[in-house]
Order: structure tokens, then sequence, then C-alpha cells
């Protein structure tokens, strides 16, 4: 029997990162699990831009396994669910919206062009 309940938050910590989620550990030895999908709202191409062994996070229990393994999520959690509001390039910025198109990106590119010169 878990000492978890669906809906709980616990504190648990990163202890491995796959390709498809990060494997955690509750203060108590619980393992768990993260799946890449229950990281964020927006689309996660790699949960390691998100989460790094060691890192200690609250997360969510949105089920428990038979086995008393937790299945979790960070959807809830304001830090890993903030959109994406600034962006590291003109192409983030033009795939980030749907309302550019050929006119509105002959707008925007002095604009684009001056930025890139001043990096």
């Amino acid at each position: 029997m878990s000492r978890y309940n669906e809906g709980d938050r616990v504190k648990v910590k990163i202890t491995a990162i796959k390709p498809y989620g990060a494997f955690v550990q509750t203060p108590d030895k619980t393992d768990g699990l993260i799946h890449i999908s229950e990281v964020m709202d927006d689309f996660v191409h790699s949960i390691g831009d998100h989460l790094s062994k060691g890192q200690i996070v609250v997360a969510k229990v949105k089920s428990i396994e038979p086995s008393g393994k937790l299945n979790l999520t960070l959807k809830d959690n304001e830090h890993f669910n903030k959109k994406k509001t600034t962006y590291s390039s003109v192409i983030d910025e033009v795939i980030s919206t749907e309302t550019l198109g050929f006119e509105s990106l002959k707008q925007h590119m002095p604009e684009w062009i001056a930025r890139g010169k001043q990096l």
C-alpha cells in the first residue's frame, strides 16, 4: 500500500533521464516516473532541456501502479508550465505563430536583420 494518493504533491529527486521520461525518487525512497508528455503542456522535444539528474522538483501524483511506483506530472507546476515567450532565434519566433504569412514576413524582415546584426 502506497502512502501517496492521486492528486498529492510530492517533492522528488530526478535519478535518471531517458528519452521518454525522468525517473524519480521520493525522500522515503518510493520510485516514480515523469513521462515526457507530463513535463509541460507545450511540446517537449528533449526532456534534458527541462530536467536534469539530481534536480529536485515538486510533482503531482497522477496515478499509482499496483507495485507502488508513482506516475507523476509537472503540468500544473508553474515553473515548468510557462509557455515560451522569449525566442532564441527568429526561426523560433516564426514557428511559434501562425499569423505570419508572406506579407508579415516581409514586414518583420528589417527588424530581424537589425536584431541579428546586434548579436
